[in-house]
């Protein structure tokens, strides 16, 4: 069980506390926290997000190569697997897998792919 990140804030309820998410939704929210954070950035834990060092986003093997760095970084959300589907205009699109459940999210790259 984790809170709602929504619009880059805690979701509140309008009795004040906060709304809280499980499942599919739990799982989607880490993987997009994960791809959305450069490794290294979030100062109370450095190992959190992917490490897009050598990336360009002009790279024929771009999706190839941010399917093997996003699956790197998610790979200790316990029994989640992802898969970057594809990439265009450096929006990727990632399959997310979870308890048997099956969605996928879009992350916009494009500030932090050069």
């Amino acid at each position: 069980m984790d809170v709602r990140i929504s619009n880059g804030d805690i979701a509140a309820l309008s009795s004040g506390s906060y709304e809280y998410i499980c499942g599919i939704e739990e799982a989607v929210q880490r993987v997009r926290i994960s791809a959305l954070t450069v490794r290294g950035d979030f100062v109370y834990d450095r190992e959190l997000g992917t490490d897009y060092s050598g990336i360009d986003s002009s790279d024929p093997l771009l999706c190839e190569k941010l399917d093997m760095v996003i699956k790197e970084s998610c790979a200790d959300i316990f029994g989640t697997d992802v898969e970057v589907l594809r990439c265009e205009n450096c929006i990727a699109v990632i399959r997310v897998i979870y308890g048997g459940q099956e969605t996928t999210t879009e992350v916009d790259l494009s500030g932090i792919l050069q």
